[in-house]
């Protein structure tokens, strides 16, 4: 029905959806994103009180170090935007004993999860629960890298780019502003709105 009254308008929305998913990364792609919620700005808010959070890699084929991919993936984003950390720096974060006011507050639990090369039943729960990846195929034009935004063991957004091989950092950099910008939106819309186009994520 919103199609046949507003076909313009639907054209408007798919592209504006479409354009920043396949075009913004160059040789990479990404597929439209996944949520378990419509509120994914609050469970950022509640995730990372001070602005940070921690990242989860799971890599092994890129030989980009764990600190190298927070920070590439920082400071993206609608704001507040966030600073990443590894684990390994939220650990020595919390053991530390210069404690103050300033110091952030931390959820590990509530963490992003990236994973190269995910094995097939590495979606959804499971990029929470027990990520897991594969050994790149010879010869494999692209990687997959499956990201998600976690609350525990469950999955509050998810998506997954494509990535021409070989991976170095600038593929990375260049994928970083459009992974946030689809991960942890702003606002999600209304499954039950009358204009909330079905082609939409979230929708």
């Amino acid at each position: 029905m919103f199609a046949k009254r507003y076909p313009k308008a639907l054209f408007l929305v798919l592209l504006g959806i479409a354009a920043p998913l396949l075009a913004a990364c160059g040789a990479s792609t990404i597929e439209a994103p996944f949520y378990d919620t419509t509120d994914v700005a609050g469970f950022k808010r509640y995730a990372a009180p001070s602005n940070i959070m921690v990242m989860e890699v799971h890599d092994g084929q890129t030989g980009i170090d764990d600190a190298s991919w927070a920070n590439m993936f920082s400071h993206h984003g609608f704001a507040p935007q966030l600073t990443f950390i590894s684990p390994q720096q939220a650990k020595a974060e919390a053991g530390s004993v210069n404690a103050s006011r300033n110091k952030p507050t931390l959820r590990p639990k509530h963490r992003m999860v990236v994973v190269v090369n995910p094995t097939q039943n590495t979606s959804r729960d499971a990029m929470c629960e027990d990520p897991q990846n594969a050994a790149l195929t010879p010869g494999q034009a692209k990687t997959p890298i499956r990201f998600a935004f976690c609350s525990g063991d469950s999955v509050i957004s998810e998506l997954r780019a494509n990535v021409e091989n070989p991976i170095d950092r600038k593929k990375i950099n260049d994928l970083a502003p459009t992974v946030i910008h689809y991960l942890f939106p702003i606002s999600q819309p209304d499954r039950n709105d009358d204009h909330c186009s079905r082609m939409s994520p979230g929708c």
